[in-house]
This record gives structure tokens, C-alpha cells and sequence, in this order.
């Protein structure tokens, strides 16, 4: 007795799906699959040369060294040269953290008695240290004197503070 009921029970849901899509009218066509459009990615937002923030020229250029300098931290093109002992802008370099010991360097005889020399220091070029050596200056007057630049670590990391004359 069981073997009819099945058959029947069977036979209603069929009925039932008949009629169900039989009231829902055809069914409409299945729209193609959508392929996603993926723009080029951009690392930096194309602006027009007149909208372009002007940058700051360094004092002097980096002089390329005849040696190969030891590397701190990863290796990338400098982003940010310091300016230079005579600049009158300051430029706020911070650096995430400490600068390597200086260097021991041994000035060579100065051309004239108006030059100074100027020590040589660790600049932070925005990935990594990079040394900037020591150089002679002409002194802004004969009592002028020097005083050189130096790393302080401050609340948001190691701030350069600039040298200046006296």
C-alpha cells in the first residue's frame, strides 16, 4: 500500500511544479556573463604640469662616490637631498630611525685662509642613510664660525637640524 502513495505524492509535486511554471510564464534568457573591466592601475594620479607643486632645488648636487658605500636600510634612488649650509629655507628631514656613527674624515689643506670646512654627515634620502661628505666653504665674514649639523631624536623620529653660521 505504501508503493501507490509514494507514486502519488510524487505525481502531485510534479503537477504542482507544472502548474507553478506554467503561472510564471518562460523564463527569460540567462544574460551572458559580464566580464569586469579592470582599469591599469596608477601608482600616482595624473596631473597637468601647471597643477604640479614646485620642489625645492637642493644647494648643491650629489657628488657620485668613487667607492662603494655601505648600505642602511633598503636600497632606492635618494627622494630628498638636504639643503645646503647656506640655504636660507629649512627643510624638515625625518628619519624613522637612528643614523649610522660618522665617518672619520681627514680635511685636506684649505686654498685660502677664508675657507672653512664644513664636516661631512648622514642625510636621510627617504628610504635609507646616505652619506654626504665634508667640503670647504668660503666664510660669510673673517669672525663667522661654523656650526655643524646634527641628528636629535624627536616625538615622530630622528629630526636633521640644519648647521649654521654664527
Amino acid at each position: 500500500m505504501q508503493y501507490p502513495d509514494r507514486v502519488t505524492g510524487i505525481a502531485a509535486a510534479v503537477v504542482s511544479a507544472a502548474i507553478l511554471a506554467a503561472c510564471a510564464g518562460p523564463l527569460p534568457p540567462a544574460p551572458p556573463p559580464a566580464v569586469a573591466a579592470v582599469p591599469p592601475a596608477q601608482p600616482w594620479p595624473a596631473y597637468p604640469a601647471a597643477t604640479l607643486p614646485a620642489q625645492p632645488s637642493p644647494g648643491y648636487p650629489a657628488a657620485a662616490p668613487a667607492y662603494s658605500l655601505p648600505q642602511y636600510g633598503p636600497t632606492a634612488a635618494p627622494t630628498n637631498l638636504p639643503s645646503s649650509a647656506g640655504a636660507t629655507s629649512m627643510t624638515v628631514v625625518v628619519a624613522p630611525y637612528a643614523p649610522p656613527p660618522p665617518r672619520v674624515e681627514t680635511p685636506p689643506p684649505a686654498t685660502s685662509a677664508q675657507m672653512v670646512w664644513q664636516p661631512g654627515h648622514w642625510f636621510w634620502s627617504g628610504t635609507r642613510y646616505d652619506w654626504l661628505p665634508g667640503h670647504y666653504v668660503e666664510s660669510p665674514s673673517a669672525n663667522a664660525y661654523w656650526m655643524p649639523g646634527y641628528w636629535q631624536q624627536g616625538p615622530n623620529g630622528w629630526v636633521w637640524i640644519e648647521g649654521r653660521w654664527s
